[in-house]
């Protein structure tokens, strides 16, 4: 169902420039764009870096994102990456990229329009906009909302483009500001990521393992707290690229 949003007034950008500038964390962040979000009508946000030569992953992109992990993980099963129209438009152009489903993936080079429209209803995506950003080194990103609600108006688009920037800006200045020195798992946290990775959720784990489902979910939490990652989805990804899973 579409729904009409009304441009937030221009105290209330300025309010949300603030609160950006004073972010610390990644989790942070991903509270405070969860908020911009659901203020603008949208049920979905994503941070992610532009692809780099050889990746093919949309897990290994993703900064911060609250979008769907079985969303992800299908995504990224089915291989959709490489002929993404979104990250096409992304590499040709800085403006922001406006997305139908009903339109954005016909004619996909690899045929399989109707599988990805299925996929990203099923979860909700019908409507977005993608903002291109860069970071100070030059490495292109883009934020993303999506949703059901209508097509943002020409007002819109230019408070969502400035707060993209500021956001990813932000997101730049707590990564390089974090520090770099290895921090270790634990055997259960390592454990837990591990289960996670091949699909199990925290009731099932703590089955697995013997633990409450809180403990579970503690160690999940404090697994992605030392990897610096917005979810668990991400924290998987993390570890896996840091080699602390096998």
């Amino acid at each position: 169902m579409s729904q009409n949003v009304v441009p937030l007034p221009a105290d209330t950008e300025s309010g949300f420039a603030e609160r950006i500038s004073a972010c610390n964390t990644s989790y942070d962040i991903l509270r405070l764009t969860r908020e911009i979000a659901k203020s603008h009508g949208f049920d979905y946000f994503s941070i992610i870096r532009l692809p780099h030569s050889g990746e093919t992953t949309l897990s290994s992109l993703s900064i911060i994102s609250n979008w769907p992990p079985e969303l992800v993980s299908a995504y990224d099963q089915l291989g959709l990456l490489e002929n993404s129209p979104v990250m096409k438009a992304l590499r040709q152009s800085t403006k922001p990229f406006l997305w139908r489903l009903e339109d954005v993936n016909r004619g996909r080079p690899d045929g399989r329009d109707d599988e990805v429209t299925t996929l990203f209803a099923a979860h909700g995506f019908h409507r977005g906009i993608y903002v291109a950003t860069q970071d100070p080194s030059g490495d292109r990103g883009a934020v993303s909302f999506s949703g059901s609600r209508d097509t943002p108006s020409e007002a819109e688009l230019m408070e969502l483009s400035y707060i993209s920037n500021l956001i990813y800006e932000k997101v730049c200045e707590i990564k390089k500001s974090r520090p770099t020195e290895d921090q270790r798992l634990s055997a259960r946290e390592r454990e837990c990521l591990h289960w996670t990775a091949s699909g199990k959720t925290s009731n099932e784990i703590a089955v697995i393992l013997n633990l409450s489902e809180h403990t579970v979910n503690h160690y999940l939490s404090a697994a992605s707290q030392k990897l610096g990652a917005a979810n668990r989805a991400h924290a998987v990804a993390k570890a896996f690229r840091a080699g602390l899973l096998d």
